[in-house]
């Protein structure tokens, strides 16, 4: 493995000092990156990436680089993404350990570069390691890409830049964004299979109307069929005769929904909604306590003032009512205020996490009771999800059933009055 920048092929890696970088390619500078292969004066065989604003000014450059070349090629704009969370995991993860290594921020980020070459992240570590390069700091560079790198990110690798311990916060941050993911996963999972149920509910109705029930019309023509026969009969020849209208209206309603919900002021009215809701209320506070207390107790691990922490750790309750809450009470803090005392003048928040607040600011323990306390909310919030799928399966199986059943014994009476007629 050659260490771009430390000799004539680790040049050709394309770490150039550009300050234009691939910010001045987002913003309409023109520059592109571009990748390329050839052989040094020794014949050793080579390939890198470098930015320039036309392939004849990469040329250049490459010749600069005293490299015979074969073959350059424009990568193209689709490279370009913002990292998945797994992704961001895993370079995180990395990136900490190699400075635990006692390996330079700029090394340790030129080790990566290598790794990833021709793939979608390269982009991003290479302009990451290029604004390092040209003098800019790490949180600074992590500016250029905020899809990638959220507010919080680059909030606590400012304050391991500030306190002198990158590593640390890198190491807190894979912590975190591994939990983040975790509750996400716990989440999609426990609704992936109530999901499916009613899909498969759907289709199975579909083609119980739509095939089972033409196939057999024929043979009740000219009978006196039940009232719960003619029904559903009937509602086989509606689907049937407008299921285009029927499918683009469905499909209609729910893209309005959807845009409909998405509106800042519904959402939030929705939000303080089911708060409302006996049910719902317990689960949201918990799931949401336990995502602000790790995350706020990251950030004070990791250096952050508390009144920034607060801020930082407000946008992790993804509910509109608690977060008015936590901006009030933060406002209070500003004015010197302790945070328990204000937490517990609401009647969301529950009475042990201010308590738990109040012990750990007169220990000075609060990152760590933070954290076992959103362990506990974590641990309760899992068995309530679990409850609810357990719950809700049976409901739709039974739904399901119904339904089909419905539909099959529609089919079935008209057929028992003809076989009783026959053995007449």
């Amino acid at each position: 493995m050659y260490s771009p920048g430390r000799s004539p092929g680790g040049q050709a890696a394309g770490l150039q000092k550009n300050h234009g970088g691939l910010k001045g390619r987002h913003k309409g500078t023109g520059m592109t990156l571009y990748s390329y292969k050839g052989f040094t004066q020794e014949g050793k065989r080579i390939q890198g990436t470098i930015e320039a604003g036309s392939d004849y000014e990469a040329k250049g450059k490459i010749r600069e680089l005293q490299i015979i070349l074969s073959e350059l090629r424009e990568q193209h704009a689709k490279s370009i993404k913002s990292l998945a969370s797994d992704v961001l995991i895993i370079l995180t993860s990395q990136l900490s350990q190699l400075l635990g290594a006692k390996i330079p921020l700029y090394e340790s980020l030129l080790a990566l570069e290598e790794q990833y070459r021709n793939t979608p992240p390269h982009f991003i570590i290479l302009s990451v390691t290029e604004r390092i390069k040209s003098g800019s700091s790490f949180s600074k560079a992590l500016e250029d890409f905020p899809d990638s790198f959220p507010p919080l990110y680059r909030a606590l690798v400012t304050a391991g830049e500030a306190v002198g311990n990158l590593e640390l916060s890198l190491k807190r941050l894979t912590s975190l964004l591994t939990y983040q993911q975790k509750m996400k996963k716990q989440l999609l999972s426990a609704l992936t299979y109530p999901i499916f149920l009613v899909v498969l509910l759907f289709v199975a109705i579909g083609v119980l109307v739509g095939f089972v029930i033409p196939s057999i019309e024929a043979l009740f023509e000219d009978k006196t069929l039940p009232w719960f026969t003619s029904v559903v009969f009937a509602a086989s020849k509606m689907l049937r005769a407008y299921w285009p209208f029927i499918v683009a209206t469905f499909l209609g309603l729910t893209f309005f929904c959807v845009f409909y919900l998405r509106q800042p002021h519904i959402k939030k009215r929705i939000q303080y909604g089911l708060l409302k809701l006996p049910v719902m209320k317990r689960y949201i506070i918990h799931a949401s306590l336990a995502r602000f207390g790790r995350t706020l107790s990251s950030l004070l691990e990791g250096g952050l003032p508390l009144t920034n922490s607060l801020a930082f750790a407000t946008e992790s309750l993804h509910n509109a009512r608690l977060e008015d809450i936590m901006k009030r009470v933060s406002d209070k803090v500003i004015e010197g205020k302790t945070i328990s005392y204000e937490l517990s003048q609401y009647k969301e928040i529950p009475f042990l996490f201010s308590r738990m607040m109040k012990i750990g600011e007169e220990s000075g323990q609060l990152a760590p009771l933070l954290n076992q306390v959103a362990a506990m909310y974590e641990e309760e919030t899992e068995r309530a999800l679990n409850r609810l799928v357990t719950l809700s399966q049976p409901v739709l199986l039974i739904i399901m059933g119904g339904a089909i059943g419905t539909v099959i014994l529609s089919i079935l009476l008209p057929m028992s009055d003809i076989g009783n007629v026959m053995q007449l």
